[in-house]
């Protein structure tokens, strides 16, 4: 049940692999001895975290339908990926993916990496359908979504960090033992994922790390918001103020000298990621500035600092991380934007209707987007991975690029003049002098239903975005995303040494997201992330089971997570920096806040009070288990 002792010799094996580990994943960069040599000081620390859950606001579900007339199956479903869904359903049946439909309702109630597969219930109800011929529906209690969905991996990392006196790091070494439950799922990759975010936004020239997925008899983890990047970050975050302790630095100025800093780009890491937009340095000096960074606080009050880097898009199978779209003008002048990928709550169809109005000029009110049928809707890898405005934006600018092209052609010869001289702005299309113009509706009721100069035919626009990144090598060096976002936390805490008890006083998140395209939903992400990450800090056991392999708290009333009452104001802020690669030059925004969350705390913890808890959650009997400890020492 435990993943150390799976990977001992004799341990019983679940499945094939030598000793339950599957795929072990590594990072060989620099020279580590040479490194840990060269450093002046060494710290180590070893870090657990917990098998957190999703808790969607609805449950997994789907309704499948075939017809045997037509040989055909629609199936609807609750998942991030539509055209994933398509091929295992097409595997599972053995049948063409021609023959499939799939389709996900717009906005489904949240999904966080839970629903970016295809799931047993999934393929169940298929196969009742195809053998009964009639419809089947599946929707999962609550109880089930505990039991038999996926969760977060519960990790068990040993660091440690060599710096000189200075405070310039030098090596970083870990060892990194993923629990992955009973199967496979997405272990290897976010292992993989996880280790090549460890170093964090620092410069590091000596990296040495090995990751191990370990089979476990529980449920599955899998995808969850952040993949593998808290916890990496809650270890490492805590391991740098132990050294700014160590040294005599403050930790915040610790960090500002190790990160990558914007004089440094364009930037390519030790471990190959070109970093050509970085706003990290104004992150932490925003959020250190939320706190009052330096104040002499109150007796058992303290402030903690954590940053961060994490990913825009990146593939979660192979190296392929594409989105496509297509918009159309129809002739009354409306436009349709239609996408493969999934809205699940965080407003991605409001974005991309606002990219498809801007590149038309056209009010936003004028555009529908129709998103997630495999059979009317162009394929998309799917909704993860904080990629979806980035890499199906950008598709969807292409296409709305394409669309544009085609009017102003049709317009010019209507206005006959070059349509290099025209402009697009509030549903007309202008002479750049604005001398004339003509509303978008005439221009494309002339192409649908009459031969303007030879232009005729419907206005649509196709676009494809493929993210141009590399494999990573098998040592861990490649430039395996499109871009790389950053972020930094600041908690203030008051801990009772009493109860345990610890109160949040200030807490502020701020994000590098690259060009912040709608305020709102930015505001959202970071608040709906961080709360996420307070959770996931403080709050949340985990799914626990018992050493028969039964899970303890199936349910909401015995799974705690945080009601509003019991999260403290979130301050969230944006820092702006344009990637130059990117067609709208932004970087995605969904995961950032949870993934500094549980380290700031924990960080803040230790200035209030003086003991490290390097296990999640950090609850109250955990400082108090630690402050007898440390009474017990100070008297021996």
């Amino acid at each position: 049940f435990e993943p150390e002792e799976a990977m001992r010799p004799g341990a019983p094996q679940l499945h094939d692999e030598a000793n339950n580990i599957r795929e072990p994943k590594r990072v060989r960069i620099g020279d580590i001895d040479t490194g840990l040599k060269e450093a002046e000081l060494v710290v180590k620390g070893r870090y657990h975290t917990t098998k957190q859950a999703h808790v969607c606001l609805d449950t997994h579900g789907c309704i499948s339908s075939y017809d045997p007339a037509a040989g055909k199956l629609t199936h609807w479903t609750t998942a991030q990926s539509i055209f994933w869904t398509r091929l295992s359903l097409a595997e599972a049946l053995d049948m063409p993916a021609s023959r499939i439909r799939v389709i996900t309702p717009e906005a489904i109630g949240g999904g966080f990496g839970s629903k970016s597969g295809t799931f047993a219930y999934d393929i169940c109800a298929a196969l009742m359908s195809k053998r009964l011929g009639k419809p089947v529906k599946m929707a999962l209690s609550r109880e089930q979504e505990f039991l038999a969905t996926r969760s977060r991996h519960p990790f068990i990392i040993e660091a440690e960090a060599g710096l000189r006196r200075d405070g310039t790091i030098v090596a970083w070494r870990q060892r990194t033992v993923l629990d992955m439950g009973g199967y496979a799922d997405l272990s290897p990759r976010v292992a993989m994922y996880s280790q090549a975010m460890a170093q964090g936004p620092y410069k590091v020239p000596n990296i040495w790390i090995d990751s191990y997925p370990v089979y476990t008899n529980k449920s599955i983890s899998a995808a969850f918001r952040g993949f593998g990047n808290p916890q990496a970050t809650f270890a490492r975050e805590s391991l740098i103020d132990m050294a700014a302790e160590q040294l005599g630095i403050d930790p915040l100025e610790l960090r500002l000298k190790n990160i990558i800093k914007p004089e440094d780009l364009p930037y390519t890491t030790s471990t190959g990621f070109v970093i050509r937009s970085c706003g990290v340095e104004e992150c932490l000096r925003k959020a250190a500035g939320a706190v009052e960074w330096g104040k002499r606080r109150k007796p058992n009050a303290g402030a903690g600092l954590a940053c961060m880097i994490t990913w825009g898009g990146g593939a979660k199978t192979g190296d392929a991380d594409f989105g496509a779209a297509q918009v159309e003008v129809a002739a009354d002048g409306s436009v349709v934007v239609r996408t493969g990928n999934t809205d699940i709550g965080q407003g991605l169809y409001t974005v991309l209707a606002q990219i498809a109005a801007e590149e038309l000029g056209v009010p936003m009110e004028l555009v529908t987007v129709v998103g997630a049928d495999s059979e009317v809707t162009p394929p998309d890898i799917g909704c993860f991975a904080s990629k979806s405005a980035l890499v199906t934006g950008s598709a969807v600018k292409r296409a709305a690029g394409e669309a544009r092209e085609k009017l102003f052609r049709v317009a010019g010869n209507m206005l006959e003049v070059d349509p290099q001289d025209l402009v697009a702005r509030h549903g007309r299309i202008h002479v750049k002098d604005m001398s004339r113009s003509l509303d978008i509706k005439e221009v494309a009721n002339a192409a649908y239903f009459t031969s303007v100069a030879g232009d005729a035919g419907p206005i649509i626009g196709q676009g494809l975005w493929v993210s141009q990144t590399e494999h990573q090598s098998e040592d861990g060096y490649g430039d395996f995303v499109p871009a790389y976002g950053f972020g930094a936390a600041a908690a203030e805490v008051e801990v009772n040494p009493e109860t345990g008890e610890v109160k949040i006083t200030r807490y502020a998140t701020v994000h590098d997201g690259g060009r912040i395209l709608n305020v709102s939903i930015m505001e959202g992400q970071l608040h709906g992330a961080a709360s996420m990450g307070i959770s996931y800090g403080l709050f949340e056991q985990g799914l626990v089971y018992d050493r028969e392999g039964r899970l303890l708290n199936p349910s909401i009333l015995d799974y705690k997570v945080p009601t509003a009452a019991d999260l403290p104001d979130i301050l969230s802020a944006s820092v702006e920096t344009i990637d130059p690669a990117i067609p709208l030059g932004n970087k995605g925004s969904g995961e950032s806040a949870l993934i500094t969350a549980a380290a700031a705390i924990a960080n803040a913890i230790y200035h209030a009070v003086g003991v490290r808890i390097t296990e999640l959650p950090i609850t109250p009997g955990r400082i108090l288990r630690a402050l007898e400890e440390k009474k017990g020492k100070a008297s021996a």
